[in-house]
């Protein structure tokens, strides 16, 4: 009798598995996938990506923030690695397109929002030692970078030793993390595709995973935030079974 049923269990056993690989396989690379399985160690989340764009309406800046108008935007892992390592650096070079560099590379950023008239007036009182060296460093005021020249061993570079002068009075600007930026700094987002890309540290001292968040970070925060906004979804501390299985 209980040979009998084997071929049926066996057979029930298949189609449960294929069943299950369909589940959780991502879509053909004609489109999005309709579910999404991110591994954690906290315990996998199968992220219904299918109900999301649905109930986005289509909108898929607004969950991936760097994408615009792009109908196939980069997964977020792409970006927000689980770890910044340097097989992240090697790997993101072929796994985003070349459409993304702009977002975290850019050409460069001005000082167009500093006003030096306003700094020698109102701001210091005429005082030009305020911001500049005394008369034992130099005789008259000039160029900051005349001296700060980036990639010189026997000064600072201009940039920490702007940074550190500025600080001396607008502390608040650094208390604010990266917002203080556009205070003195208007960004370029749009290099020329031939510029040298040069790594994060090259411009911004503090380490890259400050600047963009690891996946659970970035998961968490985008996640979570957007469902406490609507107020519904799992956003709570205690809410993570409804995410995560074990």
């Amino acid at each position: 009798m209980q040979k009998r049923y084997l071929p049926i269990a066996i057979v029930t056993g298949i189609l449960f598995l294929v069943a299950l690989g369909g589940y959780l396989a991502p879509a053909g690379s004609g489109g999005p996938p309709v579910r999404v399985l991110l591994e954690n160690k906290g315990g996998k989340v199968i992220l219904n990506h299918a109900d999301h764009i649905n109930d986005m309406g289509g909108q898929c800046a607004d969950c991936h923030h760097t994408s615009g108008d792009d109908a196939n935007p980069p997964a977020c892992t792409d970006c927000h690695a689980a770890k910044f390592d340097a097989a992240f650096a090697v790997n993101h070079q072929t796994a985003l397109p070349e459409t993304q560099c702009g977002s975290c590379h850019h050409a460069g950023a001005t000082i167009d929002n500093f006003s030096h008239d306003d700094h020698m007036g109102d701001l210091t009182g005429g005082d030009c030692q305020a911001c500049h060296h005394d008369t034992d460093i130099e005789a008259k005021p000039q160029a900051c970078s005349n001296c700060h020249m980036d990639g010189s061993n026997s000064v600072p570079r201009l940039r920490d030793a702007a940074h550190a002068r500025c600080a001396d009075c607008h502390q608040d600007f650094y208390d604010d993390g990266l917002k203080g930026c556009a205070n003195c700094h208007v960004r370029n987002p749009a290099p020329a595709r031939d510029d040298e890309y040069r790594p994060c540290g090259a411009c911004h001292t503090v380490p890259t995973d400050q600047l963009v968040p690891p996946s659970m970070a970035a998961f968490h925060g985008q996640c979570r935030g957007c469902h406490e906004k609507n107020g519904s979804g799992p956003f709570a501390d205690d809410a993570c079974d409804q995410c995560h299985m074990q």
